[in-house]
């Protein structure tokens, strides 16, 4: 993926900066990214496919965000002036292209081009409205309109209403067991909304 086209606000002198100093990585589809518990040693942002960023406590994973073309990872960024021990993870959903920047550069870059700035904000402002959603989400809604919720997301994010995934990847997402994501996707699927073919989904409302 050609930087210029992925980022193309960044500008000549800003993407020569990417291309001397960034670094350019594919990674298979369910590859570790980010492992949590690791220390962060570049910001990633996504040039092509599509980055789940989870999180792990007392032994439940859930769903944080999702990262597409052209998204940086916020959860990256905020350990950029304090070094610790990530408390996240990140794994590629597809074949997926990433452009790894180094620590040291991002401090520098983000004095050095505004533009940067931008992308950072914006990064922060949308992730704040994905989690505040979801939080919103957990307090108020039940687990079958967080599913439905769940599945017109993953409908958007591969543009398309039919997609693959399993009932153990939603239930992980959604921090609950595979068993209870069975028992509701069967009723919703009895109930007009969905149709199941092995771990295909062909979403209807």
């Amino acid at each position: 993926m050609n930087i210029k086209i992925c980022l193309p606000e960044f500008g000549n002198e800003f993407i020569g900066e990417i291309e001397k100093f960034g670094k350019i990585r594919k990674f298979e589809n369910n590859e570790d990214i980010i492992n949590q518990g690791q220390l962060i040693s570049y910001l990633p942002i996504v040039l092509n496919g599509l980055v789940k960023v989870q999180s792990q406590e007392n032994g439940i994973q859930f769903l944080l965000y999702y990262l597409k073309e052209g998204s940086a990872c916020i959860f990256s960024f905020a350990h950029l002036f304090s070094p610790r021990a990530s408390d996240f993870s990140a794994v590629s959903v597809g074949e997926t292209e990433m452009l790894l920047i180094p620590m040291d550069k991002a401090k520098d870059w983000l004095i050095r081009f505004p533009v940067f700035n931008t992308l950072i904000l914006n990064e922060y402002q949308k992730h704040y409205d994905d989690l505040l959603q979801t939080t919103k989400q957990i307090i108020c809604y039940k687990l079958e309109e967080r599913l439905l919720s769940y599945l017109k997301n993953k409908s958007k994010f591969h543009n398309s209403k039919e997609f693959l995934i399993s009932h153990r990847s939603i239930a992980d997402d959604l921090g609950t067991t595979r068993e209870v994501i069975s028992r509701i996707m069967k009723k919703i699927e009895g109930d007009g909304k969905i149709k199941q073919q092995n771990r295909k989904i062909f979403l209807i409302v």
